[in-house]
């Protein structure tokens, strides 16, 4: 690599039209003056001067790893930008810090991808459905449902299909906080008259982003009853606390990993 002395005398010969032989290619200086023109021979070197460019990864351990293989690049800063719809973080791995500037082009970010439960569970969020299909949907991701018991979605989820061609008379909201339906016996179906008592609220087991532990996340039973017919949905709750907390945990396991405090804000431009 050359020095500053030589990079400058290479400016220098180049503002003022001299042509430069270089012996070696692989120590020469990154810009040469040659017939006329400014060409960059850092092609040539055996490995290029700096490291540079944007290292992607999708949670804390793998950007942990990647600021821990890459201490000396230079002054090292991690920025939290807590937008709630795109949240990012972001390392500049050779920015301006207490040992001096830096160049600040070489980075490492971390792409927040959503697990397939959280993704299925959000599709529905607020969406109300026959009874065929919130009945497929719960038994399909069952084994997200923590409270209540599976074994009694699973029965609830059961009587649903079972009822799917009667009538609905009323819906009635019980004083141990379930909500009860009572069907209209359909002899065609063969289908007597009963109630189905269905949870105000349940309870999942869910992890928003990939590398996460899963959280517990609050639902709310929703319905609708017109000339009969019954739809059914939830509505995931406290989503915007819920993301806080994850936000909060990434940041913990960074800082823990990385040795270095996260700022809130958004990187500088390099």
């Amino acid at each position: 690599m050359p020095n500053n002395n030589d990079m400058q005398a290479v400016i220098d010969a180049a503002r003022e039209g001299v042509a430069l032989t270089i012996a070696n290619p692989a120590e020469a200086p990154i810009l040469v003056q040659a017939n006329g023109e400014i060409v960059d021979l850092r092609s040539y070197l055996p490995a290029p001067p700096r490291k540079k460019g944007v290292v992607t990864v999708f949670d804390a351990a793998s950007f942990n790893q990647v600021i821990r293989d890459n201490e000396g690049a230079g002054n090292v800063a991690i920025y939290l930008d807590r937008n709630p719809d795109k949240p990012a973080i972001e390392a500049v791995l050779n920015g301006n810090g207490k040992d001096g500037p830096g160049w600040g082009d070489f980075r490492a970010r971390i792409e927040f991808r959503p697990t397939p439960q959280w993704t299925r569970w959000k599709g529905i969020d607020g969406r109300l459905m026959g009874q065929t299909e919130f009945a497929e949907f719960i038994e399909e991701n069952i084994a997200d449902i923590v409270s209540p018991a599976g074994a009694v979605m699973l029965e609830i989820a059961t009587l649903f299909q079972a009822t799917r061609t009667t009538n609905f008379r009323r819906a009635v909201r019980l004083s141990n906080g379930q909500v009860q339906f009572e069907n209209i016996e359909n002899t065609e179906a063969k289908v007597g008259a009963g109630q189905i008592d269905v949870p105000e609220t349940i309870t999942l087991s869910l992890s928003p982003l990939q590398g996460n532990a899963p959280y517990a996340v609050p639902a709310r039973f929703r319905y609708r009853l017109e000339d009969g017919k019954l739809r059914l949905g939830v509505k995931l709750e406290r989503l915007d606390d819920l993301m806080g907390r994850v936000l909060e945990d990434v940041v913990a396991k960074i800082e823990r990993g990385s040795n270095v405090s996260v700022l809130d804000g958004r990187a500088p431009s390099a």
